[in-house]
């Protein structure tokens, strides 16, 4: 009985959503997320209902890092002038030299044209470098919740065992 109220505290309230969403995203989808992780989970307590809700924070914004990383990769696609992929001069890839007049045309491949974004994107005051860091910094939060979780879980199975050392 205590978990269907932990879980129907968190949906009827739906203020962790409120608190993890920005306005142009779905807080229904942040809600799936966590009750995705608290049916996966099954917390028994209010400490592992929290231990859910700080990884479920950690992995929508983790996801909303990877959706603004593509943006950006997106953003200076469009920048860059469309260039018919089949006619591009030898030699002209990547901007390292001027095409030759009689060059054979070259198919240049998406990855290519992804990497050109990419490192025109450094110049983007750090950006990417920035929405790593804070790749790496969500994912240790979630990391930290799920090892937090798993630790409060081990200390109550060993004071069970200490209380009762047939483990009944």
């Amino acid at each position: 009985m205590g978990k269907d109220r932990i879980r129907s505290n968190a949906l009827k309230h739906g203020l962790t959503a409120r608190m993890a969403c920005w306005k142009n995203e779905d807080p229904e989808q942040f809600q799936r997320l966590l009750v995705a992780l608290l049916e996966q989970f099954a917390p028994t307590n209010d400490v592992e209902f929290l231990c859910i809700e700080e990884m479920a924070m950690a992995k929508w914004r983790l996801r909303r890092v990877v959706s603004l990383e593509t943006a950006a990769g997106n953003f200076h696609l469009q920048q860059e002038p469309e260039k018919d992929a089949k006619k591009e001069p030898q030699g002209w890839k990547m901007g390292l030299e001027e095409p030759e007049e009689d060059a054979e045309p070259v198919v240049r491949e998406p990855a290519e044209r992804s990497l050109e974004a990419f490192l025109s994107a450094q110049d983007d005051g750090q950006l990417l470098t920035t929405l790593r860091q804070h790749e790496a910094s969500y994912a240790r939060a979630y990391q930290r919740a799920y090892r937090h979780l798993n630790e409060l879980r081990a200390d109550r199975a060993a004071a069970v065992n200490v209380a009762d050392p047939r483990g009944a």
